[in-house]
């Protein structure tokens, strides 16, 4: 499971936006470019339940080298276990580090209120921004909540947009994350000789969103466990990481006005 798909499944599920996303497929049809798939209806799979959700685990390791990555997972979690105002926090953390998937729970939570407040001029901003990458989904989902706004929150959101720019667009939280990343990896390589392990906490489960015992998150988790891994393979780990994170950003950000994405011109 990557992290795209344990937002999706918060989304289509604990807040009940299957025939959101099914209309919006509809609008995505008319008005964005697509990217091959089936065509269906819902935009997300869904593999796993909420009360899974709930239990993921983290790396803790992970927030040093990428923490738009690590406190996504977590505020996921927070989502999936009712803890709303944390996961909040923990979004908006992760949405300063470049995380899109980040940005538009923050926005499907302020739009329909399910989460906390609701304020759909704030979720619109929220939208706009995830949307930047042009993935497909967030697209689709960003344009048929703005057409569903009245000219007031189109505007109001228009200017929270724009004041969010300087902290959360591509060009600066991306490149942040990017810049940070690439240090600390490059430290971790450098600092180690050919086959040296080393233990970065969590590192040494399989993959992020995996479930585990409680006690075992509780006592075991905050380090590697006996499992020392080999340079090499902690950063391959990392970069499967930030992949992840990073997907869909070509590193040269155009930024317009805030506006549902239109199609190709002929």
């Amino acid at each position: 499971m990557d992290f795209k798909s344990l937002g999706g499944a918060i989304l289509a599920g604990a807040l009940g936006l299957a025939s959101c996303a099914s209309a919006a497929s509809i609008d995505q049809q008319k008005s964005a470019p697509t990217t091959g798939g089936t065509g269906s209806a819902s935009l997300f799979e869904i593999d796993r339940t909420v009360d899974d959700l709930s239990k993921v685990y983290c790396p803790q390791g992970l927030e040093h080298f990428l923490p738009g990555s690590y406190y996504y997972c977590v505020g996921v979690r927070d989502l999936a276990k009712g803890n709303y105002p944390r996961s909040r926090r923990m979004l908006r953390i992760a949405a300063g580090w470049g995380n899109k998937s980040a940005q538009f729970l923050l926005g499907i939570g302020y739009f329909k209120g399910d989460t906390g407040r609701l304020d759909r001029p704030l979720g619109l901003a929220w939208m706009g921004l995830a949307a930047e990458r042009k993935d497909p989904n967030y697209s689709a989902i960003f344009a048929s909540a703005w057409q569903q706004a009245t000219p007031q929150e189109r505007t109001r959101a228009q200017a929270l947009w724009q004041s969010m720019l300087p902290t959360y667009e591509d060009a600066h939280a991306a490149r942040r994350a990017e810049m940070r990343f690439e240090h600390e990896r490059d430290a971790l390589v450098a600092r180690s000789s050919a086959g040296q392990q080393v233990c970065i906490a969590g590192l040494n489960v399989s993959h992020i969103g995996t479930v585990v015992p409680e006690y075992q998150a509780n006592n075991n988790m905050s380090a590697c466990g006996g499992a020392d891994m080999p340079v090499e393979l902690v950063a391959k780990k990392l970069d499967v990481y930030a992949e992840q994170l990073f997907d869909g950003w070509a590193g040269h950000v155009s930024v317009g006005a805030l506006k549902a994405v239109e199609g190709p011109s002929k």
